[in-house]
């Protein structure tokens, strides 16, 4: 494992920190993914914005993908970002914040952000602290001379379920049952990915189904009201992605990924109290995790997995 921790400061900016942090990560993620690294196989990545302050934070499992890592990294700040990618992000950003875009100033967004890309990546063991301001924060700023949100409200967006499950008629074992569950998640993940390269969506959390033979999993995403059309095209885009996933190194990656889970000082995809609570009071040792490195049960396992998509509120 190699863990990178480095983050950039935006100047009593915290809002613009805010947007750069959402386009950093997308960036990263699916750039990494195009070259077959994959979120929780090969890399674990935390992005997160505090006071007016970015922090990155990594863990990679191989050298190659910490070598990828860092030539994407360099590769975004020297990138003209699109404009669309930018109004996305902070899209995504007023999405979290339940705020509306009331009003962007384009020009100026993208010379804020700029200069962001062009400050320095710091470590963080080099930092002794920094502190956050009511007038700069990410928490309280919402209204610049480039960007203004709108009051917070509860009722300005859409909620949508995406519900991946698959049926106790392809678990035959505890070991199938935490094998399902551990693709089911690295799977959503890596897709959440894509989805956000093409919509504006925000992930509100996860809830896992426990103590049931089947597994099953719901994701909830915010979304723009005037993405009406969002939840049938994601139930063909899934369908297009597995197609992607079953034809790619992905099961490999994620065999070898098993392999190092069964000593869990080198990588844990699923920490044990959750694929506890899943299981329904069952632990997986090493040998069972051993016996789930299997890239044809893996690829069984993906194509098993179905999706259901529905709307929680209007």
């Amino acid at each position: 494992m190699i863990i990178s921790s480095i983050y950039k400061i935006a100047d009593n900016d915290g809002l613009i920190a805010h947007i750069y942090e959402h386009l950093l990560a997308q960036y990263v993620l699916k750039c990494l993914q195009d070259n077959e690294f994959f979120v929780l196989s090969d890399i674990i990545l935390s992005a997160k914005t505090y006071g007016d302050t970015c922090f990155m934070d990594a863990e990679l499992y191989s050298p190659e993908a910490k070598k990828t890592y860092d030539e994407v990294l360099r590769e975004f700040d020297k990138l003209v970002i699109p404009e669309d990618d930018i109004l996305r992000a902070a899209g995504e950003c007023g999405i979290e914040m339940n705020r509306n875009i009331v009003e962007v100033d384009r020009s100026e967004l993208s010379k804020k952000l700029r200069e962001v890309q062009i400050s320095p990546w710091r470590k963080q063991i080099d930092m002794a602290y920094r502190k956050a301001h009511d007038e700069s924060s990410v928490n309280t700023l919402f209204r610049t001379s480039y960007i203004k949100y709108s009051k917070e409200s509860d009722d300005l967006f859409r909620e949508c379920v995406l519900e991946y499950s698959i049926d106790e008629s392809h678990i035959q074992t505890p070991v199938d049952q935490a094998l399902a569950a551990i693709v089911m998640q690295i799977v959503t993940l890596n897709f959440l990915t894509v989805v956000r390269e093409k919509y504006t969506v925000y992930d509100r959390g996860d809830q896992w189904s426990e103590a049931s033979i089947s597994v099953g999993y719901r994701m909830f995403l915010g979304l723009l009201k005037k993405d009406d059309k969002i939840i049938n095209q994601l139930s063909y885009d899934f369908l297009e992605y597995i197609k992607s996933l079953s034809s790619s190194v992905f099961c490999d990656n994620l065999r070898k990924a098993l392999v190092r889970c069964s000593d869990n000082h080198k990588q844990v995809i699923l920490n044990r109290s959750t694929l506890n609570a899943i299981l329904g009071g069952c632990i997986i040792g090493g040998k069972g995790w051993l016996e789930m490195a299997d890239s044809a049960r893996i690829r069984q396992m993906i194509n098993s997995i179905e999706l259901d998509i529905y709307e929680v509120n209007s």
